[in-house]
């Protein structure tokens, strides 16, 4: 076998069955994109927060992007670790606070507004949330990996 083979993508794709831990996987991947984009600039952070921008800055898009970046290692490590019940738990949390997040800043604080910097953010943190949910007992059942 060819070196270049074994090195492929496709080898870090989570073994375990369903497409729940792929879920897990691409929104963690997607949150780090997102959590070096709040370090880079204002700009996408200001699309999220379009009710207020004028309320993002610096200090806020970092605290936030911080915030993300450690909601995906925990999906990161919950995707390769799914029937680990602690961390299973954790990482339904994390999509409970994005959730209440961005639900509070949108419909509480009014920073937040229906829209296409929202709209990504809501639809992960609810389909995280309820396919966990749903899934919670199938994926404890399996064997430790």
């Amino acid at each position: 076998m060819d070196a270049v083979e074994d090195i492929s993508w496709w080898n870090v794709i989570p073994l375990s069955p369903g497409y729940l831990p792929k879920f897990l996987l691409f929104v963690s991947v997607v949150s780090v994109a997102n959590s070096m984009q709040c370090y880079a600039t204002l700009k996408f952070t200001k699309r999220v927060y379009s009710g207020k921008p004028f309320e993002v800055n610096g200090l806020s898009s970092r605290t936030f992007g911080t915030w993300t970046m450690l909601a995906a290692l925990i999906r990161f490590y919950a995707a390769y670790n799914i029937s680990n019940g602690p961390l299973y738990d954790v990482c339904i949390g994390t999509f409970v606070l994005a959730g209440w997040h961005f639900v509070s800043e949108w419909l509480w604080f009014g920073t937040a507004s229906l829209g296409e910097g929202l709209t990504g953010p809501l639809i992960a943190a609810s389909t995280g949330l309820t396919w966990m949910l749903m899934q919670r007992g199938y994926y404890l059942a399996l064997p430790a990996q």
